[in-house]
């Protein structure tokens, strides 16, 4: 039998792969040739209130009495949407007004730092690429200013919103903390399709960051940027601009993700409902303790706001998994998020079709009822991580429907 050249044959199936996708993505995305061409689904009035926190008929009240308020697009059906940057502009205006509460028009205050928060996990397929592209954008829409960074060498966040950086020569989060001539962050934050959401792309490049980490310790003997604080000093340049920042970390330890759990504020730590991935936690964690406590020698001030586990893959029909849940929640009590993320339909829809469900909409999910459970469930999750982030700003976040 003849033999097989692994780099040529390796290199052959990628590219048939890349020119798949690229003719997937020409049929998805038609007319428009990438994702980012397409129109960003238009959210109806109750959607807008949602997003906003405010009752329904309060806000068809303020629009029809208020002036001053974007027009919208009147859909067929007399159905009225308004696009997310139509959303915040209403939300400018009803806070001008009075008429929500400052919780509800969520800004730092300029002394503030940004909430910094690492999702995080060293074991792979427990949804952390999904929880935080979801997450953000559920944030987004609520008005916080969101910036993101890929840590994964497969760049899946990037893909997701449609930046990237080896494809298009970009600067990625490679070029920000390399060691010879990295780059400003400001020059590697890209904008997204989605408003208020920029991102610092993944790259492949990411795996030499690990390399010449290595080889470099004596920049931690006081010449230079110690490498466990190289992405909070990037991130000084930009810390008044963004009220969230969301690491998306990848399923392995490494240099990168000491560095962004170092940087971030607060942990959020996706556990699938698993037994397996259970007993991958303990051992997680028990590795990520013995991590920072090196760390805590030389930056014995690091502190965190929130540490907050959540439950994903979850299906509340399932015996087991719902045994699993009552376990971790005797276990770890108040630490656990209220809101499990849920195995839903809706999200296998969303990957997919490479958008998360805000994009997705009902129409294209499937049954309603599918759709409303998971974006119901996502905006519970959004409001518990809401909760910290406006607690770490001295803020106590009202209820749904606060005037």
């Amino acid at each position: 039998m003849p033999k097989i050249r692994g780099s040529q044959a390796m290199r052959g199936y990628s590219d048939t792969i890349r020119d798949a996708l690229s003719r997937q993505n020409a049929r998805l995305f038609a007319p428009d040739e990438r994702k980012s061409d397409k129109e960003l689904r238009r959210l109806s009035v109750r959607e807008t209130a949602e997003a906003l926190r405010i009752n329904y008929n309060t806000l068809r009240h303020h629009l029809k009495h208020m002036d001053g308020f974007p027009d919208g697009r009147l859909e067929p059906g007399n159905r009225r949407t308004f696009s997310v940057e139509e959303i915040h502009e209403i939300q400018r205006i009803l806070y001008e007004a009075g008429k929500i509460p400052r919780e509800f028009y969520p800004r730092k205050g300029e002394t503030d730092l940004p909430a910094t928060i690492a999702v995080y996990n060293l074991k792979g397929g427990v949804a952390k690429t999904s929880l935080t592209s979801n997450l953000s954008e559920f944030l987004a829409v609520r008005g916080y200013r969101v910036l993101l960074i890929d840590l994964d060498p497969q760049g899946s966040l990037s893909d997701l919103f449609d930046v990237k950086a080896d494809i298009d020569d970009l600067p990625s989060i490679y070029d920000v903390l390399r060691t010879e001539g990295p780059v400003p962050i400001t020059e590697a934050i890209a904008p997204t399709y989605f408003p208020n959401i920029d991102i610092v792309p993944g790259s492949l490049s990411m795996t030499e960051f690990e390399f010449e980490t290595s080889a470099s310790f004596r920049l931690a003997d006081g010449v230079g940027t110690p490498w466990h604080r190289k992405i909070v000093n990037a991130l000084e340049l930009v810390d008044s601009y963004y009220d969230v920042i969301l690491f998306d970390t990848p399923p392995h330890m490494s240099f990168a993700v000491i560095a962004a759990v170092f940087a971030a504020n607060g942990l959020l730590i996706p556990v699938s409902a698993g037994m397996l991935d259970v007993v991958s936690l303990e051992k997680f964690l028990d590795l990520g303790a013995s991590t920072l406590e090196v760390v805590e020698q030389v930056e014995q001030e690091k502190e965190y706001d929130f540490m907050r586990f959540i439950l994903t893959r979850y299906s509340p029909h399932d015996q087991a998994q719902l045994q699993l849940s009552s376990f971790l929640r005797s276990q770890l009590g108040p630490a656990m998020l209220k809101t499990d993320f849920l195995n839903s339909a809706a999200i296998g829809d969303g990957s997919n079709a490479m958008q998360p469900i805000m994009e997705l909409g009902p129409q294209a999910a499937g049954t309603r009822k599918t759709y409303d459970r998971i974006f119901e469930c996502l905006q519970n999750i959004t409001y518990e991580v809401e909760e910290e982030i406006m607690a770490s700003w001295g803020f106590k976040l009202p209820k749904m429907g606060g005037e």
